[in-house]
């Protein structure tokens, strides 16, 4: 049941960003976003859609793998964009604290 509620909120986080983008809906939604990582993995530097990637290319156990293919499903290559994301979120952390 937690799982399928996991799904459901991350598949309207991912309409939802594809609609809001950058405004002040969309940053908000990322940082819930990071705040479910956090509480579902104690990891809170990357989304759960970059941890699903991650765990994509170890060979994911069954749940990540359903939520791979759905969260691509609702937008290409969704996990690697976040990724991605989280990479350049990181590096301008750098560079502005450098």
């Amino acid at each position: 049941m937690i799982a399928a509620t996991i799904l459901v909120v991350l598949a309207i986080l991912v309409l939802t960003n594809r609609i809001a983008g950058k405004t002040y809906v969309g940053k908000t939604l990322l940082a819930f976003d990071y705040f479910v990582s956090v509480l579902w993995s104690r990891d809170f530097d990357i989304t759960i859609s970059s941890r699903c990637g991650l765990y994509w290319r170890k060979g994911p156990p069954a749940f990540w793998h359903l939520l791979h293919v759905v969260l691509n499903a609702l937008q290409k290559d969704h996990c690697e964009q976040a990724m991605a994301h989280d990479i350049a979120r990181a590096q301008t952390a750098i560079r502005e604290l450098s």
